[in-house]
């Protein structure tokens, strides 16, 4: 199945199109992950999303006996939990709109929650942030830089974010998955967690892991797309692969594969390191026998664009001896202060060490 068009703009496209309807009929395994790339890619249009599969069920004949009492408590308990700028989608032009769309959207949470758990749960994130669900809410970050930049996640994994690209992801550390949106570049180092899977969603790949470092690359302009694996394995399924939306091929340590969207073709294959550009993090090797610290420090500062502060003069006899190539960044760090007897803390966007220096 081929990614929904990106102009349903009403509600009245999402009605009219086969690929919507046949998804809120019958949640078809294989429709799911296409549906949540596109609401991935679109999630400014993921309220519309919901208007529109609470009209569809509502016009099929899903229909609940409630009064205006229950419909008047069940719509301010929604209304409750969203932000004060929130602006609800222009509705179509029906004078019973208001009445039958708040007990379709309830009466629609009800079926996909009874029905489908995990449906809903995945789903439900996609939108726009809502800060009445702290356990819930998402955080855009967006580089409009001309260079990388690293972005810290809750549970100790880290990106480093290429140039016009950007990640949605969740604040609260009490899910069962761990989960990141992407469009465009980043390279990803995953702290290990076998109990909580990491999955990144693309507009044409999903990527999973339980902890490993790995590059993706999938900017909605081009044609090409490709994940490449530094240390550990991935699973990654294309959205469109051959045969089945579902079909996933599983990488190890050198290998990448490639996805051509016009074509539909995979193929996977032996990576060459890079030397250049944003992806020369996934050939350097962070292997150091007896370095000087302000050499590791400097390291580790030119590959993820991370100003860290220190004393020079005070780590100037401080040698680190370890490999550091499986592990994220701010792990990175811990492990060469905790063998300084150091500590460090992270401030506005910086590292800052405090160490009393080495004999």
């Amino acid at each position: 199945m081929l990614l929904p068009p990106g102009n349903l703009s009403t509600i009245e496209d999402f009605l009219e199109n086969d690929a919507f309807r046949t998804w809120v009929l019958e949640k078809r395994t294989e429709d799911q992950l296409v549906w949540q790339q596109w609401l991935a890619e679109h999630p400014e249009k993921f309220d519309l999303y919901e208007q529109a599969v609470a009209v569809f069920l509502t016009l099929h004949g899903k229909e609940m006996s409630l009064t205006d009492q229950q419909i008047n408590v069940k719509t301010q308990q929604i209304l409750d939990q969203l932000p004060d700028t929130y602006t609800p989608v222009k509705p179509l032009i029906s004078w019973q709109w208001g009445r039958w769309v708040a007990a379709a959207s309830i009466l629609s949470v009800l079926i996909w929650w009874q029905l489908d758990k995990p449906t809903i749960q995945s789903l439900a994130g996609i939108g726009t942030e809502r800060q009445a669900t702290p356990t819930g809410e998402w955080k855009v970050v967006k580089n409009k830089a001309n260079r990388s930049m690293t972005v810290l996640l809750p549970e100790q994994s880290s990106v480093l974010l290429s140039a016009n690209s950007q990640i949605r992801f969740r604040m609260g550390p009490t899910h069962d998955l761990r989960e990141v949106y992407l469009q465009g570049e980043g390279f990803f180092e995953v702290a290990k967690n076998p109990a909580k899977p990491f999955l990144v969603y693309t507009n044409r790949l999903t990527t999973r892991v339980t902890g490993t470092s790995f590059q993706i690359r999938s900017f909605a302009n081009e044609s090409d797309a490709f994940v490449k694996v530094k240390t550990g394995n991935v699973t990654v399924t294309p959205v469109n692969a051959p045969g089945s939306s579902q079909k996933e091929v599983r990488l190890a340590v050198n290998q990448q594969l490639n996805l051509n969207a016009k074509t539909d073709k995979v193929e996977t294959r032996a990576t060459q390191p890079l030397e250049t550009g944003s992806s020369a993090i996934i050939s350097q090797p962070f292997k150091f026998d007896f370095t000087p610290v302000p050499d590791v420090l400097t390291q580790l500062e030119a590959a993820y664009h991370m100003p860290i502060v220190y004393d020079r003069k005070l780590l100037k006899n401080c040698t680190f001896t370890g490999q550091l190539n499986d592990v994220p960044f701010l792990e990175k760090i811990r492990l060469i202060c905790q063998t300084i007897e150091s500590s460090f803390d992270v401030v506005n966007n910086q590292v800052i060490i405090e160490s009393a220096g080495c004999n």
